[in-house]
């Protein structure tokens, strides 16, 4: 069965994370994605954790996740001809992510302007910390200092500490998502005959549309003024992560509706008839918190993560048990969607993958291809576009590619 973005061309100038995830969502979907890397290799591909903690640009797992699906090529940006070898590829390629910083595509002659004119259904994406445009527009970032900026980390942490980030990348993670959705609605407009265009992608405007919570604050904000600060922990009785007796449930039951059923479930029936019990829990006087509490944690200790979770969501509670890694790869609901693809890698072995995110019911799901080693189709590659045998021996020859 055809893949959604089966005959799609896709060429990837990008590094780190969020142009590589673009890349990857679009590959997981049927684009033919070929990356061109620095012939060290990805930026991505020298940060850990490593396979057996060996640093080694074949096994940086962040690498191995981010690039499934895909075919890599090296070129040297520096070398006299690679301008030239990347017009060739541009030419056959129906959009570009580049995360260069802004105007050195312009600088090589490969802005968007240049390139539109003899292809004008070409689409580029250019992912930068801050834009194209702007007095920011040069400056430099990591993953802290764009969700400062732009995103959660005011609202993270103890009220009592200074501010932390959320794990991982994921401003960079959320980036690729918009950035994929944007290539492909621009796609849509040239199929209904109109042109290629030009997708100016800031990571930290990104996070103004994101689902944290930091977008529903800053609403809040502009209407009352008021700035939201981070909460002590344990400041809402019977909400919020708890114990268990293997880990932790995150469970939200003070101040729901579901309230009522809540007490019931932990013995506690005689706390409706408590004047505090209808009221908004930071409205709980301290005897009533302290009550609620202690009944909850001594309810919760008592049950492992799961089965709290399932008697819990039974009476309408929203909540989840708060997975490990291990857990989310042995979990039975995952297991049976088939979130985890098993895949082989000649250097970092086998291991569980996380597989395509959507499941629809005319595309099936096709096996995953491993993340390529570095330059790992050039023969294949530059040979599609003209070049001999010959040419890319002496290429490799003269540190070109």
């Amino acid at each position: 069965m055809q893949q959604l973005l089966e005959g799609l061309r896709v060429l990837e100038l990008s590094n780190n994370v969020a142009g590589p995830f673009t890349g990857k969502l679009l590959a997981e979907y049927g684009a033919d994605v070929v990356k061109i890397e620095p012939l060290e290799g990805d930026s991505a591909r020298h940060q850990g954790p490593y396979k057996d903690d060996i640093p080694n640009v074949e096994t940086s797992l962040l690498f191995l996740h981010l690039n499934t699906n895909k075919k890599s090529i090296t070129l040297n940006f520096e070398s006299e001809n690679a301008v030239d070898i990347t017009k060739k590829f541009i030419d056959k390629t129906d959009i570009v992510i580049e995360s260069f910083a802004p105007g050195q595509m312009e600088n090589w002659g490969l802005s968007y302007e240049a390139l539109a004119k003899d292809h004008e259904d070409l689409i580029m994406a250019s992912i930068t910390p801050f834009g194209q445009s702007g007095p920011w527009k040069d400056y430099k970032a990591s993953e802290i200092v764009l969700q400062a900026l732009g995103g959660p980390l005011h609202a993270n942490g103890s009220a009592f500490r200074e501010p932390i980030k959320s794990g991982g990348n994921i401003a960079q993670y959320h980036t690729g998502i918009a950035t994929a959705f944007a290539c492909i609605a621009a796609r849509l407009r040239i199929i209904r005959g109109g042109r290629g265009d030009h997708i100016d992608q800031s990571i930290y405007e990104a996070q103004a549309g994101f689902r944290d919570r930091r977008t529903s604050f800053t609403t809040g904000t502009s209407y009352t003024g008021y700035v939201a600060k981070r909460q002590p922990p344990g400041a809402r009785p019977a909400s919020g992560p708890r114990m268990t007796t293997d880990g932790y449930a995150n469970i939200f039951a003070s101040g729901s509706r579901r309230f009522p059923a809540a007490l019931d479930l932990i013995g506690r029936p005689d706390l409706k008839d408590h004047p505090d019990a209808k009221k908004q829990p930071h409205l709980f006087s301290q005897e009533f918190a302290s009550e609620l509490e202690g009944s909850w944690m001594a309810w919760l200790i008592n049950r492992d993560k799961k089965t709290a979770i399932a008697e819990t969501q039974e009476i309408g509670l929203l909540g989840g048990a708060i997975y490990t890694t291990k857990d989310l790869i042995e979990d039975e609901h995952y297991r049976s969607r088939e979130v985890w693809d098993t895949i082989d890698h000649p250097v970092a072995g086998s291991a569980a993958y996380t597989g395509r995110q959507i499941l629809l019911s005319e595309t099936s799901r096709k096996k995953p291809l491993r993340a390529p080693l570095l330059g790992e189709h050039n023969n294949e590659i530059y040979a599609e576009i003209g070049f001999t045998k010959k040419d890319i021996d002496e290429m490799k020859k003269n540190g070109i590619i």
